[in-house]
Formats: structure tokens, C-alpha cells, sequence
């Protein structure tokens, strides 16, 4: 059984896809070439995704979009 967490897992797979395009991974490597530079972008985009209005449940291990607040009047 994996115990790491969702978030970690979607930056796990988010680093691995990175890795997986070949033309974004060359442009990635003129400035960054070790594996600790594709973790933190992994981690950047989803603090971009969680910024942007997505959630990330961990129990559900699911992302989704966020409901907009309710509207007050």
C-alpha cells in the first residue's frame, strides 16, 4: 500500500509527465537539470492549480474545481 499522500502523488506524476514531453523537458533543462527541479515544479503547478481554483481532497484523492462562494444579497 502507497502511503504518500495525494498532493504528492499528483507531483509525483506531474514531475513524471514533465520528464515524459520531450520538448518541454528541453526547454526545462537549459535551466534546471536535477530531479529536486522537476519536484519543485511539480509542486509550483499545483499551488498554480490550487491558486487558480482547484482542490485537491486527499481523502478522495481527487482534484476538482472549486465551488464559488455563495452569492450575498
Amino acid at each position: 500500500m502507497d502511503h504518500r499522500s495525494f498532493r504528492d502523488q499528483l507531483a509525483f506524476s506531474i514531475g513524471f509527465a514533465v520528464s515524459r514531453s520531450g520538448d518541454l523537458l528541453r526547454r526545462l533543462l537549459k535551466n534546471h537539470v536535477t530531479d529536486d527541479a522537476r519536484q519543485q515544479l511539480a509542486e509550483r503547478v499545483i499551488e498554480h492549480l490550487e491558486r487558480s481554483g482547484f482542490e485537491i481532497d486527499e481523502a478522495e484523492q481527487v482534484m476538482r474545481r472549486r465551488l464559488p462562494p455563495p452569492m450575498h444579497g
